[in-house]
């Protein structure tokens, strides 16, 4: 197991030897076991024999380091650790961490929660999916209302402990405060007028934030709301027991925590989606307050952006008819494309050439945890190549 203190020595001994950055590469969601991660990185050639990345490559995580495995959390728990401070163990100029919405719910959603509540939690939690399950969402609904709820104020929904976050523990969230603290993760960054996020930015954060849709302004922007964020948290978050609680951070107004009830939603959360889709749930989907999806007219126009998030599967389902067929073919894919141009909207494989515009979102979560899937790391261009 690295540790981040024991190794960072090391790290940056490893950094004054660069002369020259070769390759930057951008990681997908890494929620998988470690070693599908170390084995992802090899296949570029990205890793040197010490086990550690070569000291010509610059690696950016889009976030989401927790939470691939609902069925085995322990594993899980374990393995999301291992990754978050094996990544953090190198100089912070070589690796940048980018927040998804699973490391955010250790100091959000999950900021007033201990391991034994949490234990606890789960066990009703499971016990009201089984209810879904055998007699509907309405019965668990009910069972939500009378039994979680009340017992568990805190906890906005059973699924979280259920499902989203079932891997959560103390030692993962003081792992997030320290690695916040120290300034290691970012809510945004551009490079070469590409913006790279964890969801996707749309026109509603643009009007939020108050500057251009461009790529360096608005990544200077939502690391200034991070930086502030943070500032109003720090005092209370060096000054506390170890392990224990923490006052949540707010990243509003762009990204709304879950409330008693409702899951979180807008900037860390939303997906993209065909909102008028047969099966969907626009009420819930475009909710004012918290969206969890967003139609892609609502990319901003002449944007180029990176996000994960969202898996290849899903993006299938949620966004008909605009799917093409080779997309639709592929069971599994890593990098791809949504583009909305004045004349259609497109999803498909692969990154789509640069076009005027339009709006594109290239989606990197490869789903890594599955040894069956294609992920990939998008290669960045270097500044000035």
């Amino acid at each position: 197991m690295h540790n981040v203190g024991e190794t960072r020595r090391l790290g940056a001994d490893v950094l004054r030897c660069i002369t020259l950055i070769v390759k930057c590469y951008v990681l997908g969601d890494p929620q998988a076991p470690f070693v599908a991660v170390m084995k992802l990185l090899a296949s570029y050639d990205a890793l040197a024999t010490n086990g550690y990345l070569r000291p010509d490559v610059e690696l950016i995580s889009i976030g989401d380091h927790f939470d691939y495995d609902f069925m085995t959390p322990e594993v899980s728990r374990a393995e999301g650790l291992a990754v978050l401070r094996w990544l953090a163990s190198h100089p912070p100029e070589q690796v940048r961490l980018i927040v998804g919405n699973h490391d955010a719910a250790r100091v959000v959603e999950l900021a007033l929660i201990d391991d034994r509540e949490f234990a606890d939690a789960r066990l009703v939690a499971m016990s009201i999916e089984a209810t879904k399950h055998a007699e509907g969402r309405a019965a668990a609904n009910a069972r939500a209302v009378a039994e979680f709820a009340p017992r568990f104020p805190s906890i906005s929904t059973y699924g979280l402990v259920a499902r989203d976050y079932a891997s959560f523990s103390g030692e993962q969230r003081e792992l997030v405060v320290e690695l916040v603290l120290a300034g290691r993760f970012h809510l945004a960054l551009a490079s070469n007028d590409v913006l790279i996020t964890h969801a996707a930015i749309t026109q509603r954060e643009v009007d939020l934030l108050g500057v251009a849709a461009r790529a360096t302004e608005l990544a200077a922007a939502l690391e200034r709301l991070f930086a502030n964020a943070v500032g109003a948290r720090r005092d209370d978050w060096e000054h506390r027991l170890p392990l224990a609680p923490i006052t949540p951070l707010s990243l509003e107004p762009v990204s709304q925590a879950g409330a008693p009830g409702q899951e979180a939603g807008g900037f860390l959360a939303h997906r993209p989606s065909n909102i008028e889709r047969p099966g969907g749930d626009p009420a819930w989907e475009v909710d004012p307050v918290r969206p969890r999806r967003f139609h892609p007219r609502e990319l901003p126009c002449g944007l180029r952006h990176v996000a994960g998030h969202t898996n290849h599967p899903m993006c299938v389902r949620e966004l008909e008819p605009w799917v093409t067929a080779a997309a639709r073919a592929a069971r599994y894919a890593g990098i791809r494309t949504l583009r909305a141009s004045p004349k259609a909207i497109t999803y498909d494989l692969g990154v789509l050439a640069p076009q005027d515009d339009c709006a594109d979102l290239l989606l990197i979560d490869g789903e890594l945890r599955d040894p069956a899937n294609r992920a990939e790391l998008l290669e960045l261009p270097l500044s000035g190549s």
